[in-house]
């Protein structure tokens, strides 16, 4: 059985309801490598780069992501970039404060879309999210999409949100998907790229209890 590595960040938000973010879920519906969708050749594969995940159709796409990982890894960001920018909750750097124009720089950090204002910003978060930006990005987030948030039932269990106390947030690739308890909270690290899409295609999702 395969192992999945989930890293869970708490961020104190408050007055909303925790912010539980599995950091480092590869968001993607499609093998880095090969372009497949995965879990069409079985259960996908998954490895950890420079602490983060990312995930194949098959074992055979490992060794060649391993022999040229910044290909593939710039070939993600720009699919990730496209997915999550128009989502994107902030109009300031998260570093200056500045405000962002067409010429901030989009960066990807544990698979989550950052954008600054400038390189030099860019630098200072290419290698790890700081905790204190990752929490404000949370935040963001989960004020700009729930206003909006298009289900009223638990991604993983169908059972109405708020049955079972607050929904608890759990931010991946920087959408908001909301679930009855903790308990599913670690269920959606499982395969995040399909309850993104549940939330961003919510006519099409169908819950079995």
């Amino acid at each position: 059985m395969l192992s999945f590595v989930l890293m869970l960040l708490i961020a104190p938000v408050t007055p909303m309801a925790d912010v539980i973010s599995p950091a480092d879920s590869y968001p993607l519906e499609i093998c880095a490598v090969s372009g497949k969708k995965l879990g069409s050749m079985g259960d996908s594969i998954e490895l950890v780069h420079e602490g983060r995940q990312v995930r194949f159709c098959c074992q055979g796409c490992v060794p060649t992501f391993k022999k040229d990982p910044a290909k593939f890894i710039g070939k993600i960001d720009k699919k990730i970039i496209t997915a999550q920018k128009d989502k994107y909750p902030l109009e300031t750097c998260v570093i200056s404060g500045e405000k962002l124009d067409n010429k901030s720089k989009s960066v990807v950090v544990n698979n989550r879309l950052v954008r600054v204002c400038c390189g030099n910003c860019a630098k200072k978060i290419k290698d790890k999210l700081p905790p204190k930006i990752a929490a404000q990005l949370d935040e963001a987030i989960v004020k700009t999409q729930t206003k909006k948030y298009p289900l009223e039932t638990c991604v993983i269990s169908g059972e109405p949100l708020g049955s079972m106390g607050p929904a608890k947030n759990v931010i991946v690739g920087n959408t908001l998907v909301k679930v009855c308890c903790k308990g599913c909270v670690k269920k959606v690290a499982l395969n995040p790229a399909k309850y993104i899409q549940m939330v961003k295609t919510p006519a099409k999702t169908k819950l079995k209890k």
